[in-house]
């Protein structure tokens, strides 16, 4: 027989757990619409390239959602340049403005990232680059340049950054208006190799300026 304390006890179970589901529902608070670009050489003998680049923004959109609630959605992934090597990042970016707009007959982007598998790094060829360190007057940046040393495939939302991932968090956290700090353990320091926190300070502006509007 079933009593009335049972009867209300099943009741306030399937309320709390109902509330439980849309309180995890897991729903982005900010989406970020991305058209994904890969160079010659990255795309050179690699017939894995787009799920690569792909799976390298997925990883660092992992990463945006789970401290920050922004999701990255990949909405086109694209050869570029179709021919010419760009051994050069300020060169590369330049171009990247130029030539790939924010709007095409597929729709709309807030963000272009362009993946080289070229051989940069600060002593040559430049460092990975952002157009612009975001912020709420001028609004958000809207390219990224940033590099892709070794094969990558995404393992899930919870595998630790690899180096490539953690190179992308970095320059996207300029995007949000991040710059460099002298705190050795921070993803935003210079060297940030296999970092995967954020400063306090850095945090606190990526978190500031997450309703930002991109710039156009």
């Amino acid at each position: 027989m079933i009593t009335p304390r049972q009867i209300t006890c099943s009741i306030l179970s399937l309320l709390l757990l109902s509330s439980c589901s849309l309180i995890d529902s897991g729903a982005p608070q900010r989406i970020v619409r991305v058209k994904a670009v890969a160079d010659p050489r990255l795309r050179e003998g690699n017939p894995r390239w787009a799920e690569e680049v792909g799976g390298l923004v997925e990883a660092a959109s992992d990463y945006f959602e789970r401290e920050f609630g922004i999701r990255l959605l990949t909405r086109k992934v694209a050869a570029w340049p179709v021919m010419d090597r760009i051994i050069s990042t300020p060169s590369l970016m330049s171009r990247l403005k130029a030539e790939v707009p924010l709007r095409d007959a597929e729709g709309a982007y807030d963000l272009i990232v362009a993946f080289t598998g070229e051989s940069v790094n600060i002593y040559f060829g430049g460092r990975a680059r952002v157009d612009r360190i975001g912020n709420c007057r001028d609004g958000l940046g809207n390219y990224v340049v940033s590099s892709v040393s070794a094969p990558f495939r995404y393992r899930g939302p919870h595998a630790e950054p690899e180096l490539d991932v953690v190179a992308l968090i970095h320059e996207l956290g300029h995007i949000f208006g991040a710059e460099h700090v002298q705190d050795s353990t921070s993803i935003m320091h210079e060297n940030f190799d296999y970092r995967s926190d954020f400063d306090k300070r850095s945090r606190e502006i990526v978190l500031k300026n997450k309703y930002c509007p991109f710039g156009k």
